[in-house]
């Protein structure tokens, strides 16, 4: 099926193929006044060819290899497109989850799911803002500080929601490779990672909720800060962990470093300011359990 970033083609000025699926906008202008429709494919398929790199309605936003891609969609809605993880929790189950709490951020409405034998495609809503991570350069040390006791608050509130198993609220595996030794075959299944996990001395008696993956570009802000609110995006590796988890994953994570740090911060000024924080409410850290594991 080629590069993931390949699973969008074209058929015409107006339509486009999306594995099995049929995606139509009712013109081809670019601004809000424009209405995409999801249909299924014929069978056959008709002729596609390969996106352009320029069309401004299709816009891929974020690739990771050769395993997801995100492209968005008009002015408010996204496809990611994954590679199917065996018996990983699915992100839409996930979401539907988090949306039954209400809780106090923002996150995506799903608008339509769809996978086949190789690759799963979600459409989502985005939600208003921007990242964290492009609004970062204009926030001053008030805002930043703010949305780092928002993020803290968030851990904490979904802290309070336990599961039974290391995993996904569908039961399924959540592929949190931080859990899955270097150089070994992956194992997300979830008496796996709990062994791993007490390995490290976290304590496996409760599992509870979190997200995984908060780093700056999956936190969504005001464009212009007033409010102090928050959406949170992605939740791809979301589900029920040991408590001890929590800060363990600020402390290791390269991947929630900030892209564009401001003058003389260090790039891991947001996760170290995270977890100093949730240190303060009682989070145990066990980095160095996990380097030497690791290692």
């Amino acid at each position: 099926m080629g590069h993931v970033r390949e699973s969008i083609k074209k058929v015409d000025q107006n339509t486009w193929l999306i594995g099995d699926l049929i995606l139509h906008s009712s013109s081809g202008r670019s601004d809000a006044s424009s209405c995409y429709t999801l249909t299924k494919a014929p069978t056959p398929p008709p002729p596609a060819v390969p996106l352009l790199a320029h069309d401004p309605r299709i816009v891929l936003v974020y690739e990771a290899g050769d395993s997801s891609a995100v492209w968005s969609i008009g002015n408010n809605a996204f496809c990611k497109v994954k590679l199917l993880v065996e018996d990983a929790a699915s992100e839409a189950t996930t979401l539907a989850f988090v949306h039954e709490k209400k809780p106090h951020f923002e996150t995506p409405s799903i608008l339509q799911e769809a996978k086949d034998d190789t690759r799963s495609y979600l459409f989502l809503s985005g939600v208003p803002g921007r990242t964290l991570a492009d609004a970062w350069p204009t926030l001053d040390e008030v805002w930043k500080h703010h949305y780092v006791e928002v993020v803290v608050k968030t851990c904490e509130t979904l802290a309070g929601w336990e599961g039974p198993v290391l995993g996904g609220v569908d039961g399924k595996n959540i592929p949190e490779q931080y859990l899955t030794k270097r150089g070994a075959v992956m194992n997300f299944h979830p008496q796996k990672l709990t062994e791993v996990c007490q390995l490290m001395g976290m304590d496996c008696s409760r599992f509870v909720f979190y997200h995984a993956d908060l780093g700056p570009g999956n936190i969504i802000v005001e464009d212009v800060p007033k409010a102090g609110t928050i959406g949170i995006i992605d939740w791809e590796i979301v589900g029920y962990v040991p408590r001890g988890w929590i800060r363990t994953k600020f402390r290791l994570s390269s991947g929630l470093d900030l892209p564009n740090p401001g003058e003389g911060e260090e790039p891991h000024w947001w996760r170290s300011e995270v977890q100093k924080l949730l240190e303060k409410h009682g989070f145990e850290d066990h980095s160095a359990d996990w380097v030497s594991w690791w290692y």
